[in-house]
C-alpha cells in the first residue's frame, strides 16, 4: 500500500507534535506501511512571520526574492520531522521541492505544479527510508524557487500522491474532517464520514476551510481518495473520506450535504456602459491581472435607458486593488461615464448537495427559510448542486443556522 500523509502547520507546531508524528510513522512502519511519504507545512505562524519580514524589508520585493524567503519555513519543518523520525529508529530522507523535482510554472507565489519525479521517492522506499517532503514549494525550469499560494501544502501532497499512483492521500489537520456546517456557528453541525468530490469542491470553494479548492480539484481530476483526519486524535477517531460514491450512495445522499459561509465579502457595482463595447472583457481582464478572484456576478440593464450595469463580489481584502484595476480602464474610450460604487460588510451563505439534482423545491425552501428569519438576500448564484446568496455579514450566522435546521 502506498500512502502520502500531509501534516499542516498546527500538526508540526511544536517539538512534541513532531515527535507524535514520528511515533505514529514508526508504529505504521512496524505494521507494514513501508511505502509512506510525509509532506509537511511550515510550523503554525511561521509563513506569516516570514511574509511580514519581507514586507518590512521591502514591500515591493521581487516575486523571486519573496518566494525564496517565504519557502524557508517548510525547510525547517522537513529537517525537524526527519530528525524526529530518526529518534524513533527510522531512516528519513528530507527533501525540498527542487530535490524532489517538483517543477512548476514561473507564477511566483501562486505557481502551478507541472511535473514531479517519482523515482526519488521510490528509491527511498526501496532502501527502507521514509521521505519527508516540503509542501508549498517547487522550482521553475531555471531553478528559481516558487511557492504555490494558499493551500499549497495540500496541493503538494495530492500532486505527489497522483505522481506515485498512491492508494490514498491523507490530510492531517486540527479538525476531525468535514462537517455539515462550521461547528462554531451551528452547534448541531454533523460530522460527514464520506462525501463525493463535487460536494467537497463546492464546500471548499464556498468557505469551508478544511481543504483548499485546488487540492480537491486535483484529487477529483485523478480520482485520488482523500482522507481528512485530526492529527491530535487516536487512529480510530472520526475522519472524512472524499472519493467517488457508489450509485447507491449517490441516490441515498441527502438533498443538502452542508451549509457554508464566507465572511468579509465586498460588492462592487459598475454602471453606465454601452453593451456594444468591450468594457466587460476589459474590466474583468484587468481584475484578473490584479490577481483577484471575482465570485458572484449579476449583469443587468441600467435603470436609465439602454446602458448596462454589472455587480460582482470580491474578498474585502482585495477591494482596494480591484478598485484600482477598475480605475485603470476609466480613461479608455467609452468609459468616462462609468459609475463605480462599493459595499462592504457582506457575506456569502451557501447550501451544497448532489441531492439537489433529483429533488425539486429546494430553492423555494432555501429562500423561504431566509425570508422567515428576516435575512435580506442581496445577490444570488446557483449551480446544479448549490445555491449561494449574498447577505449582510451581521445576518450570516443566523442564515447558516436556519438553513442547517431546515435541510439537515
Amino acid at each position: 500500500m502506498k500512502v502520502v500523509q500531509k501534516y499542516g502547520g498546527t500538526s508540526v507546531g511544536s517539538p512534541e507534535r513532531m515527535r507524535a508524528i514520528a511515533k505514529r510513522a514508526a508504529r505504521q512502519f512496524s505494521e507494514g506501511l513501508v511505502h509512506n511519504a510525509i509532506v509537511v507545512s511550515a510550523m503554525a505562524g511561521e509563513t506569516n512571520r516570514l511574509v511580514d519580514l519581507v514586507r518590512q524589508v521591502n514591500p515591493s520585493a521581487s516575486p523571486r526574492a519573496y518566494d525564496m524567503a517565504v519557502a524557508a519555513g517548510e525547510q525547517v519543518s522537513v529537517g525537524l520531522v526527519s530528525a524526529a523520525l530518526e529518534s524513533e529508529g527510522l531512516r528519513a530522507l528530507p527533501l525540498l521541492g527542487h530535490q524532489l523535482g517538483i517543477v512548476t510554472n514561473d507564477a511566483h507565489s501562486r505557481a502551478r505544479i507541472q511535473s514531479i519525479r517519482r523515482d526519488v521517492i521510490e528509491n527511498a522506499w526501496r532502501n527502507g527510508m521514509i521521505p519527508v517532503v516540503a509542501g508549498f514549494q517547487g522550482v521553475t525550469a531555471d531553478n528559481a524557487i516558487t511557492t504555490l499560494g494558499r493551500g499549497g501544502s495540500d496541493t503538494s501532497a495530492v500532486a505527489l500522491a497522483v505522481a506515485l499512483e498512491a492508494d490514498l492521500c491523507e490530510i492531517n489537520t486540527d479538525v476531525d474532517g468535514v462537517y455539515s456546517a462550521d461547528p462554531r456557528v451551528v452547534k448541531a453541525a454533523r460530522h460527514i464520514p464520506k462525501m463525493d468530490y463535487e460536494s467537497a469542491l463546492e464546500m471548499a470553494s464556498l468557505g469551508s476551510k478544511v481543504l483548499h479548492p485546488r487540492c480537491v480539484e486535483l484529487a477529483a481530476k485523478y480520482r485520488m481518495p482523500l482522507v481528512v483526519r485530526n492529527s491530535f486524535d487516536a487512529e480510530e477517531a472520526r475522519r472524512t473520506w472524499i472519493m467517488p460514491l457508489t450509485t447507491e450512495e449517490a441516490l441515498e445522499s441527502p438533498v443538502v450535504t452542508g451549509v457554508s459561509t464566507t465572511k468579509a465579502v465586498a460588492r462592487i457595482t459598475v454602471e453606465g456602459f454601452d453593451p456594444n463595447t468591450t468594457i466587460l472583457k476589459d474590466l474583468f481582464q484587468r481584475i484578473a491581472e490584479a490577481d483577484t478572484n471575482v465570485d458572484v456576478i449579476v449583469h443587468d440593464r441600467h435603470p436609465r435607458g439602454h446602458l448596462q450595469s454589472v455587480g460582482f463580489t470580491v474578498p474585502t481584502e482585495d477591494l482596494e486593488k480591484t478598485l484600482a484595476a477598475i480605475r485603470s480602464i476609466q480613461s479608455s474610450p467609452g468609459c468616462a461615464n462609468l459609475q463605480v460604487s462599493q459595499e462592504t460588510g457582506l457575506a456569502k451563505v451557501s447550501a451544497v448537495g448532489v441531492g439537489m439534482r433529483s429533488h425539486s423545491g429546494v430553492a423555494g425552501r432555501f429562500f423561504g427559510v431566509l425570508e422567515g428569519a428576516e435575512v435580506p438576500v442581496l445577490m444570488i448564484t446557483t449551480s446544479e448542486i448549490k445555491i449561494s446568496c449574498i447577505v449582510p455579514e451581521a445576518s450570516a450566522d443566523r442564515a447558516a443556522q436556519v438553513l442547517h435546521d431546515e435541510f439537515l
